[in-house]
């Protein structure tokens, strides 16, 4: 199993059965698999090891706002039950998620940085053919790399862990693009508009709006201007 030691960032802020030894390093990437990163949904900004969440099939990243991507990797384990309770045997099956594996790429496949990221997660066994799923949280783009707006990034990343019967396990890698941009996810609404103002368009920053900001804002979402236009000369008007 390799480990990228390049960088290491910490955040504050994993198939077919599939017999382990109960000690080693598992080579078989289809015991556990990322299926998707997860939409996280405005106001609860939870997300959930369920394979009927919303998933995303890429990724926005306005370096206006951020100059770093976070992902919630939806991970699934394919290893079957082994636990018995007549039998008096404990279940070793069971994965805990300890990180991410990250590679960073143009999309010209050119490397630019790989990385480990350290995670928290936890994947039970998989009923009879379905896999079981966690969840783990990871930085896909870390800050200090230095993206450029206007361009496409590809991520390779892959989940790893440990069975409760100390087998290491590593995922085979999800490839997933993100795009960066400069001032992209912020929304102008025409009611948002200063009537004092009019006909030129400013964004008011007195009017009070309920709490949805984006979970990550700059990532994937857009924000209201009237959320930032009282410190933000960009949210004040658009091309500002």
């Amino acid at each position: 199993m390799r480990r990228f030691l390049t960088k290491a960032i910490v955040i504050g802020g994993l198939l077919a059965p599939v017999a382990l030894a109960t000690q080693g390093c598992a080579d078989n990437e289809t015991i556990l698999f990322v299926r998707a990163v997860l939409k996280l949904q405005r106001g609860e900004c939870i997300a959930e090891g369920d394979p009927n969440s919303t998933m995303l099939l890429g990724g926005v990243m306005d370096v206006h706002f951020t100059n770093t991507y976070n992902a919630a990797l939806l991970v699934g384990n394919q290893l079957v039950q082994r636990g018995s309770k007549n039998q008096l045997r404990t279940e070793s099956n069971r994965v805990v998620l300890k990180g991410a594996e990250v590679t960073l790429l143009t999309d010209q496949e050119e490397t630019i940085a790989e990385f480990t990221v350290p995670g928290v997660g936890f994947v039970d066994v998989s009923s009879g053919e379905d896999p079981a799923y966690g969840v783990i949280a990871t930085t896909l783009i870390p800050s200090g790399v230095g993206v450029s707006p206007g361009s496409l990034y590809l991520v390779e990343v892959r989940a790893f862990g440990e069975t409760l019967g100390g087998t290491e396990v590593t995922s085979a890698p999800l490839r997933y693009p993100i795009y960066t941009c400069d001032k992209c996810l912020i929304s102008y609404p025409l009611e948002a508009a200063d009537p004092a103002q009019l006909p030129a368009y400013v964004c008011t920053s007195t009017e009070k709006l309920e709490d949805e900001s984006p979970c990550y804002v700059g990532q994937d979402d857009y924000i209201d201007c009237r959320a930032c236009a009282a410190t933000d000369p960009a949210c004040q008007t658009p091309g500002g």
